[in-house]
C-alpha cells in the first residue's frame, strides 16, 4: 500500500484527446489515486505564452509555487529558451528549496516579516544565489538589512506596488497586497531602503490581480460580462499609469531599476505592451487547471489532472471514488471544486461534495458502464495546489514513463515549512 501521500504524475499522449478507456490503459498499472501531467500540453502551453507576449524582449518569470514539482520546472527551464529568466518562489523557505534543488535567480513574490526568514534570505545571498526580496513596509527592510549585516552580505529588495482598483470609497477590486498606490509614498520607502546598509533598490514588482486573475468568458457570468471588461480596461490603464510614475520617480531619486515585473498568466499580453515593464510573471498557464479555461485568446490546453479509484457503489445509478477533496484555496465557491474530466456523466453528490476519504458520483445517462477499481479523471481548480497532495512523481511523454521524480514536498519541503 502506497503511504498517503504519495502520487504518479503522468502524460497523455501528444496531442491526444483520450477517452475513457484510454486512460483506464494508462493507468492500469498504476496505484490510484494518482496526479497526471500531460507533457505535450505543458510544451503547447509554454509555446502558446511565449507567443503571447507583446514584445520579445519582455520575458517570462514561472511562479513556482503553481508548478511545485522540480523535475517540470526544469522542464520549463530548458525548453523555455530565453524568453524564460527566473522564478518567482513565495516564501523564503521555498527560495531555499528550489536553491538546493540547483534553481537560481529568483525574485521574490511576498516580503519577509520574522529575522528567520530573512535570517534564511541572507544567508543565501552570501552563499551566491541571486534572490531579490520583496518588501512594501520599513520593518521589512529593517529586518532584512539587519540579517544582511550579520551575514557580512547585501540582499537587493523590489518594492511592491498596488494596483488593485478603487474606483469609489470602500471599493477595493483587487488582491489586498502593497499599502503604496503612488509614487510618494514608493519614493518614501526607497530613501529608507538606501539609508540602510545591507539592502539595496533593485527591482519593482507590481501585480494586477483583477486582470490576470479573471476569466472572460466563466460560466454562469454573461450579464457581468460588460462589467469585467469595464473593470479589465480601467486596471489596465491604471497599472500602465502607476508604473510609470513610480518608475519616473524613483529615476528622478536616482535609483535605477533594472527589473520591472508585472502580471500574470491572465494578463500576458497587456502587460508585455508595457514599455516599462521588463518581465512578467507565469505560473498557471502552464498547467492550465480548469480556472483558466475561459480566457479571451488564450487557447491553453488543461495539462495537471488526477485520478482516483472507485471503491464502491452504494446504488446502481451511483458510483464512489477514494479520497477527492483536493480543494482550491480562494474565497469558498463552486469554482474552487475540482471538476470531473473523465467519463463523461459524473455529479458530485451535492450533500457530500468532494470527500477527505470519499467522493460519491451519481451516473448520468451518458455515463459509461463503470466498474470498480476503474479511474475517475478529475481536474484542480488551480494548478500548484495539486501537488501539495502527492510526493513522488512519474514522468511519462508518449505513453512511456521517462523517469520517476519527487515533488517538491517529496523532497521534504512543504508549504507548511
Amino acid at each position: 500500500m502506497r503511504p498517503h501521500g504519495v502520487g504518479h504524475v503522468l502524460a497523455a499522449l501528444p496531442g491526444e484527446t483520450m477517452n475513457h478507456e484510454a486512460w483506464k490503459t494508462l493507468l492500469a498499472a498504476e496505484s490510484l489515486p494518482c496526479a497526471i501531467v500531460d507533457l505535450d500540453a505543458v510544451d503547447h502551453n509554454l509555446a502558446l505564452l511565449r507567443a503571447a507576449r507583446a514584445r520579445e524582449d519582455v520575458t517570462l518569470r514561472v511562479a513556482t509555487k503553481s508548478v511545485r514539482v522540480p523535475a517540470v520546472l526544469r522542464h520549463l527551464r530548458e525548453h523555455g529558451g530565453s524568453a524564460l529568466r527566473g522564478w518567482m518562489p513565495w516564501s523564503a523557505g521555498e527560495t531555499r528549496a528550489l536553491f538546493e534543488q540547483g534553481f537560481d535567480d529568483f525574485l521574490m513574490g511576498y516580503p519577509v516579516a520574522r529575522p528567520q526568514e530573512a535570517d534564511t534570505l541572507a544567508a543565501l545571498a552570501a552563499d551566491g544565489a541571486q534572490v531579490i526580496a520583496c518588501v512594501d513596509d520599513a520593518h521589512h527592510v529593517a529586518v532584512l538589512a539587519e540579517a544582511a549585516r550579520a551575514h557580512g552580505t547585501e540582499v537587493p529588495v523590489c518594492i511592491d506596488v498596488d494596483l488593485s482598483l478603487r474606483p469609489a470609497a470602500g471599493v477595493h477590486l483587487g488582491v489586498r497586497r502593497s499599502p503604496h498606490r503612488d509614487a510618494v509614498s514608493v519614493v518614501a520607502l526607497a530613501r529608507r531602503i538606501a539609508e540602510a546598509e545591507g539592502v539595496r533598490l533593485a527591482a519593482v514588482l507590481a501585480y494586477e490581480a483583477q486582470v490576470a486573475g479573471l476569466a472572460d468568458r466563466a460560466p454562469g457570468t454573461a450579464l457581468k460580462r460588460p462589467v469585467l471588461r469595464w473593470l479589465k480596461a480601467r486596471s489596465v490603464a491604471l497599472a500602465r499609469e502607476r508604473r510609470s510614475a513610480v518608475l519616473e520617480a524613483l529615476e528622478r531619486e536616482g535609483h535605477a531599476i533594472a527589473v520591472v515585473n508585472g502580471g500574470g498568466t491572465g494578463s500576458l499580453r497587456t502587460t508585455s505592451a508595457e514599455a516599462a515593464v521588463t518581465e512578467v510573471t507565469v505560473g498557471s498557464g502552464f498547467l492550465c487547471p480548469h480556472l483558466f479555461d475561459h480566457y479571451d485568446g488564450l487557447p491553453l490546453r488543461p495539462a495537471a489532472f488526477f485520478a482516483l479509484p472507485i471503491c464502491r457503489r452504494s446504488d446502481p445509478d451511483h458510483v464512489t471514488c477514494l479520497t477527492g477533496g483536493f480543494i482550491a484555496s480562494g474565497a469558498p465557491g463552486p469554482d474552487r471544486l475540482p471538476q470531473v474530466h473523465s467519463p463523461p456523466g459524473l455529479t458530485p453528490v451535492a450533500l457530500e461534495g468532494w470527500g477527505e476519504v470519499q467522493t460519491p458520483f451519481r451516473c448520468g445517462r451518458d455515463a459509461p458502464q463503470l466498474r470498480l477499481g476503474d479511474p475517475v479523471i478529475a481536474r484542480h481548480a488551480k494548478a500548484g495546489e495539486l501537488f501539495e497532495h502527492f510526493r513522488e512523481v512519474l514522468l511519462v511523454r508518449g505513453g512511456a514513463v521517462v523517469d520517476r521524480v519527487p515533488t517538491l514536498r517529496g523532497t521534504g519541503w512543504g508549504y507548511g515549512g
